[in-house]
């Protein structure tokens, strides 16, 4: 692992988020949170250390587009997890890395190295 990453999970399956992050920890990175929600997600991007994000695209009845939007301006990088195609993301978002679910391990932490390296928002 080039670098060790403080990473948020935006992801209101639980069972999913706790996968997520049991797999970033294995691979030696932090997970900052988990949580299921933007308000809850944008508390946590305003007062802890991030240094990248897996984002899912709808959260119960709202979208993470707002998220991804906070931590673009803060030039923290992410990534979406979605079941949806990837055609289906606002044209704001088009360079962004999308991961369809269920995410692979190999996938998931094949991504992560990069981003630490290039350090630009999304990927």
């Amino acid at each position: 692992m080039a670098v060790r990453l403080r990473i948020l999970i935006v992801e209101d399956e639980w069972l999913i988020a706790e996968d997520l992050a049991d797999a970033l920890r294995r691979a030696g990175h932090d997970v900052v949170a988990s949580v299921p929600s933007v308000r809850e997600a944008l508390v946590i991007a305003d007062r802890k250390t991030i240094d990248f994000a897996l984002l899912d695209v709808q959260l119960n009845n709202e979208t993470s587009y707002a998220i991804a939007d906070s931590l673009t301006g803060k030039g923290v990088p992410f990534a979406f997890l979605t079941g949806y195609a990837e055609g289906s993301l606002p044209l704001r978002f088009s360079g962004v890395k999308m991961l369809q679910k269920p995410v692979g391990n190999h996938l998931l932490l094949n991504i992560l190295p990069a981003v630490g390296e290039a350090g630009a928002p999304g990927l």
